[in-house]
């Protein structure tokens, strides 16, 4: 099925990486009517992916926007509608942290947004080419009283994570979409990614519906399998908001620890490799599967920084190791029982990232601990069509999963919730680096649905 790309949001299918410059703004909904009203003249600067043709300029500023459970109750959306919605995304990620690993310093009572002292209703994503630009963007929105931001956050895009690691390589390539697959990009059916389209499972999933009675507009089109009601769904997607704090200063000091326990005679190199092995690549992208005792540069190229399978390079992770990163949030063609079944299941646990930077950069061989002005992660955001099957899946089964692989002591040395064991096999001997700290914590944000342009214009309407 073709995709139809002028009533897609663009950031389905794009994560801008030419606008380095990023604004999420968390609004409450005050004043339904008023929301209502701005969103009516915002729905027709929401930049979608009909898209330039190829080699062409894009946009040089972004909007994109998505509500929350409760954002939709807010703009008026009737019960009988909320409740076709899928039961995470009325739930909420607040009340699904505990299944998702964010306990302690992670859980909701310490977020700084989307926790239970701040209700989340809207986001708003603006891209811009600077910072110049983005509050130009911003101010030309005009937000009316009945709509209070109660959080913001800057962020940029750049090639690397905090940590010093190429950041958004393993993308899924999506079926339809105008972006050509990179080599090793594996492409994946819509409809694992947006609603209205088929997923890997041959079917076209549930969405979300209205009554055909409310909606009087010509906006949104009919569901086949129910003549009285319309398709809210259609050309959406929902999407899992993360801002994700990286210790910077402990991941740096951690692994220059675990490195002199080596007695190696160059500290730094052996720190990065430590580093790289739980990482699962090199600093440059290059993947340890391909490059297994030094950073190859030319490797972390996107033309063949993802041409490798664990099973066919590396079946018992003596370059990569099992547990590391890179092989929980995608492992590729090693799951059991065999490397067909494999690739094939992992098609629909598939997420699409579209992660920004915050923070300034610590200094080079700075070890000292972040305060609340100065730091410094990653704004996770994620698309995919299903949460439970999707973001939950891989976030409860494979990074925080202690049965992944057969290692069941061990969570993901880098995104678990500390306190755990990380194996490198090795000949004679394997390495073994014990309690690992939590480096990153979550400090809020939610469960969002992006709707389609035709059903952003049909929720201005609404009374």
């Amino acid at each position: 099925m073709e995709l139809e790309l002028s009533n897609i949001q663009g950031l389905v299918i794009t994560g801008y990486r030419y606008l380095t410059a990023t604004r999420y703004l968390f609004l409450t909904i005050e004043a339904p009517t008023a929301a209502r009203e701005w969103l009516s003249g915002v729905a027709a600067r929401i930049t979608t992916e009909t898209r330039r043709q190829k080699g062409s300029a894009g946009p040089n500023a972004v909007v994109n926007v998505a509500f929350t459970y409760d954002g939709l109750q807010a703009l008026g959306v009737p019960a009988d509608s909320l409740k076709t919605f899928p039961p995470e995304f009325i739930d909420g990620m607040a009340n699904r942290a505990s299944m998702l690993g964010d306990i302690g310093d992670s859980a909701p009572a310490n977020w700084l947004v989307g926790g239970p002292q701040s209700r989340i209703d809207l986001l708003v994503f603006l891209y811009a080419e600077s910072a110049k630009a983005l509050d130009e963007l911003g101010q030309g929105l005009a937000m009316p009283q009945g709509l209070r931001e109660i959080y913001r956050q800057d962020a940029s895009f750049s090639e690397h994570e905090p940590f010093g690691f190429k950041d958004g390589i393993s993308q899924p390539g999506l079926e339809g979409s105008p972006i050509d697959a990179l080599p090793g990009q594996s492409v994946v059916k819509a409809g694992e990614f947006l609603l209205g389209y088929e997923n890997e499972y041959g079917e076209t999933p549930t969405m979300p519906t209205i009554a055909q009675s409310v909606d009087g507009t010509t906006y949104l089109q009919g569901n086949p399998s129910q003549p009285d009601r319309r398709d809210l769904g259609r050309n959406g997607s929902y999407m899992v908001v993360r801002k994700l704090v990286q210790d910077v200063a402990n991941f740096r000091n951690f692994f220059e620890q675990e490195a002199k326990k080596e007695n190696a005679p160059d500290i730094e190199v052996a720190k990065v490799r430590l580093a790289s092995k739980c990482v699962g690549r090199w600093p440059s992208g290059a993947p340890l599967v391909l490059a297994p005792n030094e950073d190859k540069s030319d490797l972390g190229d996107p033309s063949r920084n993802n041409l490798f399978d664990f099973m066919t390079n590396d079946q018992w992770g003596f370059s990569c190791p099992i547990g590391s990163h890179i092989r929980r949030a995608n492992p590729r063609d090693s799951l059991l029982p065999n490397p067909i079944s494999s690739l094939t299941e992992m098609k629909r646990h598939r997420i699409i990232r579209r992660a920004r930077s915050f923070g300034a950069p610590l200094a080079q061989g700075s070890a000292q601990p972040p305060t609340s002005d100065s730091e410094q992660g990653i704004m996770f955001v994620a698309l995919n069509a299903d949460f439970e099957q999707q973001f939950e899946f891989i976030q409860r089964n494979w990074i925080n999963g202690t049965a992944f692989g057969g290692l069941f002591t061990e969570k993901d040395p880098i995104l678990g919730d500390g306190g755990h064991v990380f194996t490198i096999p090795e000949r004679p001997v394997r390495r073994s680096i014990n309690d690992i700290p939590r480096f990153v914590t979550n400090r809020g944000g939610g469960y969002f649905f992006l709707p389609g342009i035709n059903a952003l214009r049909f929720l201005a309407t609404l009374t």
